[in-house]
């Protein structure tokens, strides 16, 4: 039987403010993405850290799993 692998979406520069406006984040004065109706809520990885708009790197399909743009992060999402 072969393993599935779980889908992501990957964001480059350009469609990072798009994206985050379209599921209603924003990022702060810090750089952090936050809850656009929240402001002092900052979204965090699946390892609970918070994320910079720089460092985002995409979304787990289907739910708002944010993953980094580094490829440690990338590889631990993958093998989840």
């Amino acid at each position: 039987m072969e393993a599935q692998t779980m889908p992501i979406l990957v964001f480059d520069d350009s469609a990072k403010e798009e994206i985050l406006d379209f599921i209603d984040k924003a990022v702060d004065d810090e750089g952090f993405i936050i809850e656009k109706f929240n402001p002092s809520q900052r979204v965090i990885t699946f390892d609970g850290e918070e994320i910079s708009k720089k460092e985002f790197g995409g979304l787990k399909k289907g739910s708002e799993v944010f993953i980094k743009n580094d490829l440690v992060s990338m590889m631990r999402f993958s093998k989840k």
